[in-house]
């Protein structure tokens, strides 16, 4: 397979410093977008950190989940030696393009976005990790309603807020003239898709299709830092079918089995044969072995899921923050992480029967807690003299404040 690609970073019309850093690394056939957040300089040592590590796990083989694993790790373990940068976190949204085959990966947390323009028509590729994205896939807010909510800029997920974190990653079977479009929410909260697919539409190079991202962006009120990385596959390798849609995976990609010929003709009866037939039934056995071990880690998996979100909802007329599904997977129901001691009834009637429904705020620990501070705020102001939190404290992600730049905009 064969790639151009061009990434351009801006600071915007309102921010001071811009915390967003970039990766264009044509040799390793990396590109990625990272987008910081935190106190004072926090948000831009965050990205910084986070695709150096990237860089550096990619060169030493490391697969493209495990890579920003291995981000999360270096962002969360600065923050941890300097109190001056606790609090802070980063969104990545990172692409291996492989010098072989038609199958590009990529890897996700957040609220950055990755995009694939084809026959001119742009579809997106990732999902966010926001609360009000959560609410639109739950059907509780429409797009429009989404894209001027209160609470657009809380996020679900990113790196560094925890010493672990889930990474979605994605494989995306591409055709020669598709073009990959990676930007921080500085873009796409200020120019829609449409308008976003009109200007991709453009026969220029991806240097000059990042340009004009930037400058739209920034001509719409430019209210956030701006990144775009823009990757056009210019050649896939020959004998390779394409047009297949990219598929969601939840691990390392691994090849297809390939299928053993059909044998047309019996064979004879001899001590050959027989030979041969124990073989086969070796070989069944073989089949069987990691079959099971397949399916031990798969409903491992399932327990895995069923327990990693958390969420918040009401348990005796208490607000509280479960663990778990809403509604449980496969018997594995939810349970009562923490208690808050914040009373369901002095809610809004409509905030209350969203949470007695199937719950809000579903992500990690760190987002329930900050959607439980946003209860507090909307409770009457008796309640709010009365009750006291209980919830720990822990460093959250909510909005992006200024930093200052360090590794932001410069392509390797």
């Amino acid at each position: 397979m064969r790639v151009e690609a061009a990434g351009v970073t801006n600071t915007g019309q309102l921010r001071e410093i811009n915390e967003d850093s970039f990766l264009v690394d044509n040799h390793q056939r990396l590109f990625a977008v990272a987008d910081g957040m935190g106190g004072h300089q926090a948000g831009e040592v965050a990205s910084a950190t986070a695709v150096e590590a990237l860089r550096a796990a990619i060169a030493s083989g490391r697969a493209i989940n495990d890579a920003i694993s291995d981000a999360n790790v270096a962002v969360f373990e600065k923050a941890v030696d300097d109190p001056g940068l606790e609090g802070m976190g980063t969104t990545m949204t990172a692409l291996v393009a492989p010098s072989f085959g038609d199958q590009l990966l990529i890897g996700h947390v957040g609220d950055s976005r990755g995009y694939l323009l084809r026959d001119g028509e742009l579809s997106r590729l990732t999902d966010d990790h926001s609360l009000v994205e959560e609410l639109v896939r739950e059907g509780r807010l429409t797009p429009e309603q989404a894209e001027v909510h209160p609470q657009r800029a809380i996020i679900t997920r990113a790196l560094g807020v925890d010493d672990h974190v889930e990474v979605d990653v994605y494989t995306i079977t591409v055709r020669t003239g598709d073009r990959i479009v990676l930007c921080s929410d500085g873009l796409t909260t200020m120019v829609r898709d449409r308008d976003v697919e009109r200007m991709a539409r453009a026969g220029n190079p991806p240097q000059r299709i990042a340009e004009e991202l930037i400058e739209a962006a920034n001509q719409a009120g430019g209210e956030d830092n701006i990144t775009v990385v823009v990757v056009d596959v210019l050649e896939v390798e020959a004998g390779v079918p394409a047009g297949a849609e990219f598929v969601r995976l939840d691990g390392p990609v691994t090849p297809e089995p390939i299928a053993a010929p059909d044998v047309e003709s019996p064979e004879p009866v001899t001590d050959a044969f027989m030979a041969a037939r124990g073989r086969r039934i070796w070989g069944v056995v073989f089949l069987v072995v990691p079959l099971t071990v397949v399916l031990a880690i798969a409903v491992g998996g399932v327990y895995w899921y069923a327990r990693q979100t958390y969420y918040v909802g009401i348990d005796d007329g208490e607000v509280v923050i479960f663990r778990g599904i809403p509604g449980g997977v496969l018997g594995w129901n939810p349970t009562v992480e923490e208690r808050t001691r914040l009373d369901a009834s002095d809610l809004p009637d409509s905030t209350r029967r969203d949470l007695d429904d199937d719950g809000a705020a579903r992500g990690s620990l760190s987002g329930a807690h900050d959607f439980v501070e946003e209860l507090r705020e909307r409770t009457t102001p008796s309640t709010t003299s009365t009750s006291t939190p209980t919830t720990t404290t822990r460093r959250t992600v909510t909005t992006r404040a200024p930093t200052s730049p360090t590794l932001a905009g410069t392509a390797p």
